[in-house]
């Protein structure tokens, strides 16, 4: 072989390896960045049309990436959302969807969560080779034994780090407000009262009147007494939710009791800064998880941002909100990562419209036209959610698209993004976004949709592959107060009406579901009706039973796991942050 064959040979060989090389840095998988609000409403943004509340930072966001107007969390109330936003599958499918009106874990030293065999967005992150963290919220079951392969915690599921609350933010956690449950259930401190009492005299009347000999007595004693010290560990519990769940965790260590709210925010973005800052030091891929605490009440602001909106406690905490939204953003583009990283924003579910706080301020948000709000189950105000996504290179800056999209779609999108492959057996129902938002699809990956309430479907959602309309069709309607949309404080799924015939509702005309269409409305209304039944039939035969977390012996509270730092105080503080926001402890 001539040397001029071999050096023509050799240049091919280089050109190709270049042109090879080339190419897959040009698919190089983004680093990932989710926030995710807590309670935010569909019209709280500036960028969803609110004008009175400042959110320069996510308008921002939304400017340089993709607006999504019709995206849907798979439940109305955040335990629920979440696991299907993590996992890419229906609550039920993990067995977390209630059976009863407990919809969330509401202690920490229980035994409901995610299942860790369930297949989260962290771990396939993981599999890519990815550094991982959550910062924030978890609320998705919590155990801190490392000797159980199956103990419920955000590194057990995929994350390297954690840096947050186990279970969720509380009203109680500010001692001005009402106790959650005295506002959530007013009458129940009255049953238990009612229930002890009615026991103790039932009981002590049969000692007194029947001829129950020395055992049926003794026997009657006891249950007296069971029922009685039952009501008061119940009331107990209730009372003192601050003390069982008012937590910061880094990884396994409590570091800090009670949560100090006004410094919740910064501390979050502090430590998203550092992460941000490490993985460009060390040239490591990442997915980076910030879940944010606001705008769930307790509502309490760092104090440059008390009294600086339009709406109160809440629309200060909107916009400390985008603030730290904004912070992390700034780094993005200080340390040169901006292009080179997915960024998605969204909320768990939609606004708290009945939450008040104790002066009596509305301590919700807005859902912008929309109908109900969190935890209603088949409105949209409930479920449909401000989401953003931005991908440079992928996504067209301004683009908007209306097409019905779930939170389930994280998962299977960020899935694409990095090159990892979901498991053929295991069953998905997000779809991967990009062919939507790149534009190579005109029509949202899903043709239906199914609205849970708990472990009820209370609507489906149809849109037809060669139609300009989206449908929905109410099988249950909510158990609101006389000519409102709203319920007392939380609505009960069990509290709501079946409809026969259902309501159907075109929501591409009447987003609002402000009038329902009939037979006599619309010719296609049966046709239409039964279409939905028969997906919504499919789509249960889909389901494989599984253990439920929400079974009254998992939601027990196990005074034996409960976490508390330095007892009997009951109190530390982070010594990672010294003195640095010692102005709000008062």
């Amino acid at each position: 072989m001539t040397r001029s064959r071999i050096h023509l040979m050799a240049t091919a060989m280089i050109t190709l390896t270049l042109t090879i090389t080339n190419c897959q840095g040009d698919e190089r998988p983004p680093n990932v960045l989710l926030f995710m609000a807590d309670d935010l409403g569909y019209g709280d943004l500036g960028c969803y049309g609110n004008t009175t509340l400042r959110t320069p930072n996510i308008d921002r966001l939304a400017s340089e990436g993709a607006k999504l107007t019709h995206s849907l969390t798979a439940a109305s109330i955040c335990t629920p959302s979440r696991a299907a936003f993590l996992t890419g599958r229906y609550p039920i499918r993990s067995g977390m969807a209630s059976p009863h009106f407990v919809r969330v874990s509401f202690l920490t030293a229980c035994n409901t969560g995610l299942p860790v065999s369930e297949l989260t967005f962290a771990e396939l992150a993981k599999q890519a080779g990815y550094t991982t963290a959550l910062l924030g919220k978890w609320h998705l079951g919590w155990s801190t034994d490392r000797s159980d392969p199956d103990h419920k915690h955000p590194l057990n599921q995929g994350f390297d780090y954690f840096y947050g609350i186990p279970l969720t933010k509380m009203k109680d956690f500010d001692s001005r407000e009402v106790k959650a449950w005295r506002r959530a259930r007013p009458t129940i401190g009255w049953i238990l009262t009612m229930t002890c009492v009615m026991t103790l005299v039932f009981t002590w009347s049969l000692i007194r009147l029947a001829r129950l000999g020395r055992t049926g007595s003794a026997m009657a004693v006891v249950v007296m007494v069971t029922v009685i010290l039952t009501c008061g560990l119940v009331y107990w519990v209730m009372e003192n939710l601050e003390l069982l769940n008012s937590f910061f965790y880094r990884n396994y260590e409590l570091v800090e009791q009670p949560i100090i709210l006004p410094q919740v925010t910064r501390k979050l973005v502090r430590e998203g800064v550092e992460f941000l800052e490490q993985r460009h030091a060390d040239s490591q891929p990442f997915l980076l998880f910030v879940s944010w605490l606001h705008v769930h009440t307790a509502l309490d602001t760092a104090p440059q941002f008390r009294g600086q909106s339009l709406h109160g406690p809440y629309g200060d905490a909107v916009e400390e909100l985008d603030w730290g939204v904004g912070q992390l953003l700034d780094t993005l583009d200080r340390l040169g990562l901006t292009d080179t990283t997915l960024v998605i924003f969204t909320s768990d579910n939609g606004a708290h419209v009945e939450e008040s706080d104790f002066l009596g301020r509305r301590s919700g948000g807005y859902n912008g036209g929309l109908r109900g709000g969190k935890a209603h189950g088949a409105p949209d105000g409930g479920i449909r959610v401000p989401t953003i996504l931005k991908w440079p290179g992928k996504v067209t800056p301004g683009h908007v698209t209306d097409e019905p999209i779930s939170l389930m779609d994280v998962m299977p999108t960020i899935a694409h993004a990095l090159h990892v492959q979901l498991p053929a057996n295991h069953v998905v129902d997000g779809k991967d976004l990009l062919p939507l938002l790149s534009g190579e699809e005109k029509r949202s990956p899903h043709e239906f949709l199914f609205h849970y309430c708990q472990d009820e479907v209370h609507a489906v959602r149809y849109r037809p592959r060669d139609g300009s309309k989206v449908w929905k069709m109410a099988l249950y309607e909510p158990a609101y107060l006389l000519q409102t949309d709203h319920c007392d404080f939380l609505c009960r799924c069990h509290d709501a009406t079946p409809l026969d015939p259902p309501l159907l509702f075109d929501l591409t005309s009447d987003p609002g579901e402000q009038h329902p269409l009939s037979a006599a409305d619309l010719p296609e209304y049966r046709a239409l009706v039964n279409l939905m039944t028969k997906a919504l039939r499919k789509h249960k035969d889909s389901i494989v039973p599984v253990p439920n977390m929400f079974s009254v012996y998992n939601m027990l509270w196990r005074p034996w796991n409960q976490p508390n730092c330095n007892f009997p105080e009951f109190q530390c503080s982070d010594s990672k942050f010294g003195q640095v926001f010692d102005e709000d402890v008062s």
